[in-house]
C-alpha cells in the first residue's frame, strides 16, 4: 500500500507518463518506471506494534548507528544518545517510541549535528522522559501528525520522512539499551531500550 504522503511526488510523474503515452510512446516508459519507483521507496509500513509498556521502540526501520553516552540539549540531563540511520529504501513512517503526551516540540535542533530538525518531548504516565529529535536530510521536509500536548500511543504513526533520514533519542542516562551499532531495527516493534527502573 502506498503512503498518502506520495502522492505529491507520484501524481506529477503519472500526468507526465499520461501524457507522453498518447503522443510519444517510446518517452513514457521511463516516466511509468519512476512512477512505479516512487511507489515502491513511498509503501506504507503497517507494523504491528510491540506489547512492551517498560520498553522504547524503535522510531524508525533503520540502523542503529551509534550509541553513546552524551547531554540532552533540549532536557539539560546527562543521557544514553541512541542514532538511527535510515536508508534510502527504508520505509518513510515514523513511529512513537512510548505512550505517553507530548510535552514540547522545538523546531531548530540544539544538538551537535547540523541541519533541518525537529526535536519532541514524550512524558509517559510514569515520569519517563524521551527526547525524539527528527532531521531531514534528504528531502528537507519532516511530516509530524500530532501537536504539543496532544497523546501518543506506543508504537503509533506520529510522523513521514519523505526519502529518509536520521533520527535520534535521548533517554535516561540509566536506560537500559537492548541494541548495538550496526543492528537493524524495525519501527514500532523492535525493542531498543527499557525505562531505568529500581
Amino acid at each position: 500500500m502506498v503512503a498518502r504522503e506520495s502522492f505529491r511526488y507520484i501524481l506529477p510523474v503519472v500526468a507526465v507518463a499520461v501524457l507522453l503515452q498518447y503522443s510519444f510512446h517510446f518517452y513514457a516508459i521511463p516516466f511509468w518506471a519512476l512512477a512505479l519507483f516512487l511507489m515502491y521507496l513511498f509503501r506504507d509500513s503497517n507494523n504491528t506494534p510491540a506489547s512492551a509498556p517498560l520498553a522504547v521502540l524503535s522510531p524508525v526501520d533503520s540502523v542503529v548507528k551509534s550509541v553513546t553516552k552524551a547531554f540532552d540539549p533540549y532536557l539539560e540531563r546527562e543521557a544514553v544518545c541512541v542514532e538511527f540511520e535510515m536508508a534510502l529504501t527504508d520505509p518513510y513512517t515514523l513511529y512513537s517510541v512510548t505512550e505517553g503526551k507530548i510535552a514540547n516540540f522545538w523546531m531548530q535542533p540544539k544538538g551537535e549535528h547540523k541541519g533541518g530538525a525537529r526535536a519532541v518531548w514524550i512524558q509517559t504516565d510514569e515520569g519517563d522522559d524521551v527526547v525524539m529529535e527528527v532531521y531531514a536530510s534528504r528531502s528537507g521536509q519532516i511530516m509530524c501528525y500530532y501537536a504539543a500536548g496532544e497523546r501518543v500511543g506506543q508504537g503509533k504513526k506520529c510522523g513521514f520522512l519523505p526519502f529518509g533520514s536520521k533520527v535520534i533519542l535521548y533517554l535516561p542516562e540509566t536506560s537500559l539499551v537492548d541494541v548495538k551499532p550496526g543492528e537493524h531495527v524495525v519501527a514500532g516493534k523492535d525493542i531498543v531500550a527499557h525505562w531505568p527502573r529500581s
